[in-house]
C-alpha cells in the first residue's frame, strides 16, 4: 500500500519541478533525482600590473616600463571593445598614472602606464579600474608594492673647464636609474658652487634646484660672481646632488680679476670753502675700480694727486700736496679727503692706478668758494615801504635780500633767509638762487594784525655767516694777526631805540659760545647787534632789519602856505600822522572863481608831488615823513578857492575845499 501511494504522487499533474534556481525534482516514486541550482553569469574586469616583458608584477620601481592592465569582458566572456575604463589610485600618493583613463581595445584590454611618484618613493598602494556596461559598474581591484629605485648621478660636465674673471658657463649632469638615463620621471637635482651663482642664484643657503629633462638631464647656468657681488678667482667647485644619489663634483679654474678701469663716483660736498671761512673746508672725493666686466675690485692700489690747484688745497691733510695711494675697500671705491686752501676756485683730482698710471679719471665739479654768508654783504631791500595796511588787510609789499661772501661773490645756492616781524605777517624764509649770477630771494609781507601804535614795523632778515674781518697779512684767511670786526646777537630793533630791550619781547637770536664773551656796544637797525655779547669768534648770525609804513586810507591834508598863487600841504595819515600816506596815492586839484567879472579867471596851473612815492622809514622812529604838496595858481584873485581830491591805492577818494585868503 505505502509504495502504491507514493507512485500515485500526491495528486495529478506531471512530476513537480521547481523554478528558478533551486533543486529540479523529476520521475516518480522511488526512481526520482535532484540537480544543483543554476547561476546567472555577469560581466568582469580584470585587473593587473605588467612589468615589460609582459609578466604579472606585484611591485614597481623607476625604469620598469610597468603598465596597469584591465581586461573588460561581457556576462558571455567576451571582450568589450571601445569602453571607458578609469583607473585609480588608493591610499599614499606614492605613484603615478599617465594617463589615468583608457578605451578597451578589441581584446577588451586597456593600459595605461604606473609608476613610482619619484625617486624616494616607497611602499605600498591599491590600484583600482572601473567600467561601465548597460547602467552597471564593473570594477576591479590589484594591490602593489613600490620597490626604492637604484639612482645615480653621472659625472658633472662644463663647457669649459677655464673660465676668465667674470665668466660663466653651463653645468650638466644626467639622472640614472639602473644605469639607464631616468626618461620617464622628473628628477629634481640641486647645484652648488663654492664661489659664485648657480642660474643667477647664491647657494650659500642651500642648493639651486633643477629637474630634468625629457632626456633625463639636468642643465644650470654658472657665473664667477660672488653673493657680495665681488668676482670669483681660483679652483671653483661645482657639486650636483639629488636625494638617495651620490653627489658629483667638477673643479673649473676661475682667472683673477684685472682692474682695467676707474671712474669718478662723487665729491661731498661738491663745494668747500677756503680754510679760516668758518664753513666746511673738507670735501670726500671717491673713484671706484672696475674690472673689464664692470665689477667693483677690492684691494687695488690707487694714487691719487692734484692736477688743479687754486692755492694751498691739500690731499689727506690740510696742505699737503704729495701724491697719495689708498688700496680700494671691498665695494670698490677709494677715498681722499680734500683740504681747501685760501684762494677760491675750481680743483681738480686725478686718480690712477699704481699698476698702470695710463688707467685715470679726474674728479668733476668741485670748487673751493671764498665763504659763506658775510655781514659786510648783506642786504634787504624792500619794494613798497609805505602800503596801505593800517586799515587794510593784505596789502602787501616785497622783501629782496642779497647776499654774497666776503669776496662779494654769491653764495652757495640754498643758502636760507629765515624772516622775523614785529607786526603784519612775513613768510618764514627762502632760499638763495643765483639770479644772473647774484645770490638773491624774496619773500612777500603782508598787512594785518598786530599794528604796531605808531604804524612803523619791523622786520628782520638773517642767516649764518661770518662776521668781517681785516686781513692784515693779507693770506685770505683769518688768524691771530688779523683784526675782527665785532658784533654781538642780532635782535629786532622793535622800538627802534637802537638798544635790546628784554621788557618789551624784542626777538633775540642768542648764540652759544664756548670762548666767552667780550664787551661791545649797542646798536640799533639796520644792523642791530645786542651790547656785550661778542666773541673772538668769525662766525654770527648776519641780519639786517627794515621798517614798514602801515599807512592810512584815510587822509589829513595840512595846508602850510595858501596864497593867490599857490597852495602848499601835506598829506599825512590819519591816525598816525607822522606817516605818509600809501605809496600810489594821486591827488587832483580844481580852481573856483569866485568873481567871474573881474577879468581874471582862477585856475590851476600844475600839480606837484603826485603820485606819493615810496618813503623810506630812516632810522628816527620820530621823523616826520608825511608827503608834501603843491598846486601853482595863476589869475586867483582873494575870495577863490581850490579843492583838492586825494585818491588812495584801495579807491577811497577824500575831497577837501581850501579858500585863498
Amino acid at each position: 500500500m505505502v509504495l502504491a501511494l507514493a507512485a500515485c504522487g500526491g495528486g495529478g499533474g506531471s512530476a513537480g519541478t521547481t523554478a528558478g534556481t533551486g533543486a529540479t525534482t523529476t520521475g516518480s516514486g522511488a526512481t526520482g533525482s535532484t540537480t544543483a541550482p543554476t547561476t546567472i553569469a555577469a560581466p568582469t574586469l580584470a585587473l593587473a600590473i605588467l612589468s615589460a616583458s609582459g609578466g604579472t608584477a606585484t611591485g614597481i620601481s623607476l625604469g620598469g616600463g610597468f603598465v596597469a592592465r584591465a581586461t573588460l569582458k561581457d556576462a558571455a566572456g567576451v571582450p568589450v571593445a571601445s569602453k571607458l575604463v578609469t583607473f585609480k589610485l588608493n591610499g599614499t600618493a606614492i605613484a603615478i598614472l599617465s594617463p589615468d583613463t583608457a578605451l578597451t581595445n578589441n581584446q577588451g584590454i586597456a593600459e595605461v602606464a604606473i609608476a613610482p611618484a619619484s625617486v624616494s618613493s616607497t611602499g605600498a598602494a591599491s590600484l583600482s579600474a572601473s567600467a561601465d556596461i548597460s547602467g552597471s559598474a564593473v570594477t576591479g581591484q590589484a594591490d602593489f608594492s613600490v620597490q626604492s629605485s637604484s639612482l645615480t648621478l653621472s659625472g658633472v660636465t662644463v663647457n669649459t673647464t677655464s673660465l676668465p674673471s667674470g665668466g660663466n658657463t653651463s653645468v650638466q649632469v644626467t639622472a640614472l636609474i639602473g644605469g639607464i638615463p631616468a626618461t620617464g620621471v622628473p628628477v629634481n637635482v640641486g647645484f652648488t658652487a663654492s664661489c659664485g651663482r648657480i642660474n643667477s642664484q647664491t647657494t650659500s643657503s642651500g642648493g639651486v634646484s633643477v629637474t630634468t629633462n625629457g632626456s633625463g638631464v639636468a642643465t644650470a647656468v654658472y657665473d664667477a660672481v660672488a653673493e657680495d657681488g665681488s668676482l670669483c678667482s681660483g679652483s671653483v667647485t661645482l657639486t650636483a646632488s639629488s636625494a638617495g644619489a651620490a653627489p658629483q663634483s667638477k673643479t673649473v679654474a676661475v682667472a683673477a680679476p684685472t682692474a682695467n678701469a676707474i671712474v669718478f663716483a662723487s665729491a661731498a660736498p661738491a663745494q668747500i670753502f677756503v680754510a679760516g671761512s668758518g664753513a666746511v673746508d673738507q670735501a670726500i672725493v671717491k673713484f671706484k675700480v672696475l674690472s673689464s666686466t664692470g665689477v667693483a675690485l677690492p684691494g687695488v692700489d690707487v694714487k691719487f694727486s692734484i692736477v688743479t690747484n687754486p692755492g694751498g688745497v691739500g690731499l689727506s691733510a690740510a696742505g699737503l700736496t704729495n701724491s697719495v695711494t689708498v688700496a680700494t675697500l671691498s665695494n670698490g671705491e677709494a677715498t681722499v679727503s680734500v683740504f681747501s686752501g685760501t684762494i677760491p676756485g675750481p680743483v681738480k683730482v686725478r686718480a690712477e692706478l699704481v699698476s698702470n698710471s695710463s688707467v685715470f679719471a679726474v674728479s668733476q665739479n668741485l670748487t673751493v668758494a671764498s665763504g659763506p654768508p658775510s655781514q659786510r654783504f648783506m642786504s634787504l631791500s624792500v619794494e613798497t615801504f609805505n602800503i596801505e595796511g593800517w586799515d587794510i588787510d593784505g596789502a602787501s609789499t616785497q622783501l629782496t635780500v642779497r647776499v654774497a661772501d666776503r669776496q662779494g661773490n654769491a653764495v652757495d645756492d640754498g643758502t636760507v633767509i629765515n624772516f622775523t616781524a614785529e607786526g603784519g605777517q612775513v613768510a618764514r624764509s627762502c632760499a638763495t638762487a643765483r639770479v644772473n649770477g647774484i645770490s638773491q630771494c624774496s619773500v612777500t609781507f603782508e598787512a594785518q594784525n598786530p599794528r604796531p601804535a605808531n604804524g612803523r614795523v619791523s622786520v628782520l632778515a638773517y642767516t649764518e655767516g661770518t662776521k668781517d674781518y681785516v686781513d692784515a697779512n693779507g693770506n685770505n684767511k683769518f688768524d691771530a694777526k688779523d683784526t675782527l670786526i665785532n658784533i654781538g646777537d642780532a635782535y629786532r630793533d622793535d622800538n627802534e631805540t637802537g638798544i635790546y630791550d628784554s621788557a618789551t619781547g624784542e626777538f633775540l637770536i642768542p648764540r652759544s659760545v664756548t670762548g666767552g664773551t667780550f664787551s661791545c656796544a649797542d646798536s640799533g637797525g639796520p644792523f642791530p647787534s645786542r651790547a656785550n655779547t661778542c666773541d673772538d669768534s668769525l662766525m654770527t648770525t648776519v641780519r639786517q632789519q627794515a621798517i614798514i609804513l602801515f599807512s592810512s586810507s584815510n587822509v589829513v591834508l595840512e595846508p602850510t602856505s595858501v596864497n593867490t598863487g599857490s597852495v602848499v600841504f601835506k598829506l599825512r595819515s590819519k591816525l598816525n600822522t607822522l606817516l605818509p600816506l600809501p605809496a600810489g596815492t594821486t591827488f587832483s586839484a580844481q580852481a573856483t572863481d569866485l568873481d567871474t567879472t573881474d577879468g581874471a579867471a582862477c585856475a590851476v596851473d600844475q600839480a606837484y608831488g603826485t603820485p606819493v612815492t615810496n618813503v623810506q622809514p630812516g632810522t628816527n622812529s620820530a621823523a616826520d615823513l608825511a608827503t608834501a604838496g603843491s598846486v601853482t595858481l595863476k589869475d586867483c584873485r582873494k575870495g577863490d578857492s581850490v579843492t583838492i581830491k586825494v585818491k588812495v591805492p584801495s579807491g577811497l577818494e577824500t575831497v577837501f575845499f581850501i579858500p585863498i585868503p
